[in-house]
């Protein structure tokens, strides 16, 4: 059984951190991070691209303009995370694609189990 995909990009512009939200019961693949454009065209300043995840920044890799302008990610996300960057110059663009968790899909179980778990976290903080 195929689960649908569908495409997935953003542009993360210089100094504005990006909040992605992949939705219930879906699953966002960060395939590729590239530059934009360079507003200077003689910047050859590496760029750091960053996640915020869970309260942690990471970083997920290091762009140039002259010599690594795209690289490329095998990612997954299922909850909030947030994608930054400290070029000065431009944007830099993310893209993916978006899966449905569905019955069948060999992560779906352990998905559902792990949001019964968090909810259940979330009532036993109450009591």
């Amino acid at each position: 059984m195929a689960l649908p995909m569908e495409f997935w990009g953003v542009e993360v512009k210089a100094g504005q951190p990006l909040k992605v939200v992949p939705g219930e019961a879906k699953i966002l693949h960060l395939s590729q991070a590239s530059l934009g454009e360079s507003k200077n065209s003689k910047s050859s300043d590496s760029v750091p691209l960053f996640v915020n995840f869970d309260g942690q920044k990471l970083v997920l890799g290091t762009l140039s303009p002259d010599k690594f302008p795209q690289l490329a990610f095998d990612l997954v996300f299922e909850k909030e995370f947030e994608l930054s960057h400290n070029w000065k110059h431009g944007s830099v663009f993310f893209c993916g694609y978006m899966t449905v968790v569905q019955e069948g899909y060999p992560f779906a179980q352990i998905y559902i189990l792990m949001e019964f778990i968090h909810q259940l976290d979330i009532l036993c903080a109450w009591t």
